[in-house]
């Protein structure tokens, strides 16, 4: 099976939801394109997103845009860009353009800019059915955690869930994810043994009871992408639940003999967010046009997938990858089959879920 059939079967599941979900947003009619290189020549695109690896890899596509359009780009980073939008959202002051990436949560709370029609009609003619939306371009970005371990430190390395939590069994310090809660909480569901199947809904007070048990063994929770790194590369801990794409960045350049179990990875629904525009953004309308010229480029997507193994959209972008990252991304044949989070059950339980996480990580 190939990885794009791979795909789209694990997304076939929540594509009718995403499809007439978006499909009900008022996308803004016109008759008009796309920005000429004329019309935005001198003018300034704000891209707001992840700091880091993730950050750097966006530099190197938009750059050629900056180039031919003549526009200047201002990266902004931060360790949650959403919370970043929903917070200048809520003041009535947006100060970014493109949201590099967003997520369902704030396509639910009304804060990413409707594409216009030639936008849509584009982003239908590049990709796959179930990864176009009138508010994001799907199928970017999806991120999944796995379980890291340095063998050059680590006796005997966990592969799954249970074998993280089993410390007597596979000694060493750890380092967990604080950054999704998502991420956290099905994690030690799968610890103590509730099937894939079954997840949910999330029972919230059984995972924090779970954590808790594991919780005086873990040196580090993470709060960064960045730190994900670091922690690993500087040997504080041997062993780590991050995101794939900032393990396979230390596995590539700094630590060659890393270990990466996929088996009870749980990863980001992909076509549940992606790369949008904010909604009140100063510059909408070249912040289109940019995602306009992106979502055809499917060499610059290919390298920006190949610099983290997380997925881009356009359907020619697999045929231009290595096998190397093929085999790395998250719905790569090769792997157990993951969990996918439910976004849309996130949105509703966000308020219960992040005071009991908080709770936890405080003592409070």
């Amino acid at each position: 099976m190939s990885l794009k059939s791979a795909r789209l079967l694990a997304f076939v599941g929540v594509a009718a939801m995403l499809l007439t979900a978006c499909g009900s947003s008022s996308t803004p009619t016109t008759s008009s394109g796309p920005l000429t290189p004329s019309q935005t020549k001198g003018r300034t695109l704000v891209i707001q997103g992840w700091g880091g690896a993730w950050t750097d890899a966006t530099k190197k596509f938009a750059e050629h845009f900056a180039s031919e359009y003549g526009v200047t780009i201002k990266y902004v980073s931060s360790d949650d860009p959403e919370l970043t939008l929903q917070t200048q959202s809520n003041a009535g002051s947006v100060q970014m353009d493109v949201v590099d990436s967003a997520s369902w949560i704030s396509y639910k709370k009304g804060i990413l800019a409707p594409f216009p029609d030639y936008l849509v009609n584009t982003i239908k003619a590049n990709v796959d059915p179930v990864c176009v939306s009138s508010t994001f371009i799907g199928c970017y970005g999806a991120t999944a955690n796995v379980i890291a371990c340095n063998p050059s430190i680590i006796s005997k390395c966990p592969t799954n869930a249970q074998q993280f939590w089993d410390v007597q069994g596979y000694p060493g310090p750890r380092a967990m994810d604080a950054v999704t809660p998502d991420a956290a909480l099905l994690f030690a569901l799968l610890a103590d043994g509730v099937s894939k199947d079954k997840l949910y809904p999330i029972d919230i007070t059984k995972a924090i009871n779970k954590l808790k048990k594991i919780k005086p063994k873990v040196q580090v929770w993470l709060t960064s992408g960045g730190q994900m790194q670091q922690v690993l590369v500087n040997k504080e801990v041997g062993i780590e639940y991050g995101w794939n794409g900032r393990i396979f960045t230390t596995l590539q350049h700094q630590i060659p003999n890393l270990q990466v179990s996929w088996d009870d990875s749980v990863v980001s629904n992909p076509t549940q967010g992606g790369l949008a525009v904010a909604k009140g953004s100063p510059n909408a309308d070249l912040a289109f046009t940019f995602l306009n010229w992106w979502v055809q480029k499917a060499d610059l997507q290919a390298e920006w997938t190949s610099a983290l193994t997380y997925p881009t959209p356009n359907k020619k972008v697999n045929s231009l990858l290595t096998p190397t990252v093929l085999a790395a991304m998250p719905f790569a044949p090769n792997h157990t089959q993951p969990v996918l989070e439910d976004a849309e059950w996130t949105f509703e339980h966000q308020t219960e879920e992040e005071k009991a996480f908080q709770q936890f990580l405080t003592g409070s």
